[in-house]
């Protein structure tokens, strides 16, 4: 055990210096005439997303699944405690080693800030931002032959939920805020270190210090 300590620093050590210098591609950030409003929610332990189905393509995984949405929550996480809960077992071992995750998509028919009580930060994105999110939303989830996403059990929003397979691993260095602030980075928004996302609090915290929370003006409306 003391000859393994020190080589496990030194993985974790370097996995921190990765994950701090690697950096997405630039992306546009919200303009006049080039500006779509989002929603970044928490649950307490999970950051959701909050986007338009619109945005969505009408042949995509998740419009294919919920047709009938006006409005999607996406969260993703551990499929053991996400789906069934967190417990001593499912916590250590999600922390422990990679662990398989899940999608969390709760369909609605009208916007969830006005569907769900929780604290949330408006986010305004650029088309590219929008468009960014929403594909790396899309290849999250694992298809079926005919082209749906995999099913794994009912999700928590009676009205219109499930969970779906996701393709990415959940560990240590890829908790569920951090792997959606890694989205949201990639997106075109100041997120800062995104290890540090450990609780939801901090990303919405960190939004609302660096993310314009409305669309610039109009030209007509600034004057």
């Amino acid at each position: 055990m003391n000859r393994l300590y020190p080589s496990l620093c030194l993985i974790v050590a370097a996995a921190l210096l990765l994950a701090a210098c690697t950096r997405p591609e630039p992306v546009a950030a919200a303009s006049e005439g080039d500006c779509h409003l989002i929603a970044v929610s928490s649950t307490g332990w999970h950051a959701n997303l909050y986007l338009p189905a619109g945005a969505f393509p009408e042949d995509g995984a998740m419009r294919t699944a919920f047709p009938g949405a006006r409005w999607f929550s996406v969260g993703w996480g551990d499929e053991a405690a996400y789906v069934t809960g967190v417990n001593p077992l499912n916590s250590i071992a999600a922390i422990a080693w990679p662990t398989p995750s899940v999608v969390h998509v709760a369909a609605l028919s009208r916007d969830p800030r006005e569907a769900y009580v929780s604290e949330y930060r408006d986010v305004a994105l650029s088309g590219e931002g929008l468009t960014t999110l929403i594909r790396a939303l899309e290849a999250e989830l694992v298809l079926d032959e005919a082209g749906a996403p995999v099913f794994v059990a009912e999700g928590l929003d009676p009205r219109g939920s499930a969970f779906f397979t996701g393709h990415s691993r959940y560990h240590a260095f890829q908790t569920c805020n951090v792997w959606t602030a890694v989205r949201l980075r990639e997106a075109g928004l100041d997120v800062g270190w995104t290890g540090g996302h450990l609780l939801p609090s901090s990303l919405l915290n960190r939004l609302g210090r660096t993310a314009p929370s409305r669309c610039p003006p109009s030209g007509e409306e600034a004057r």
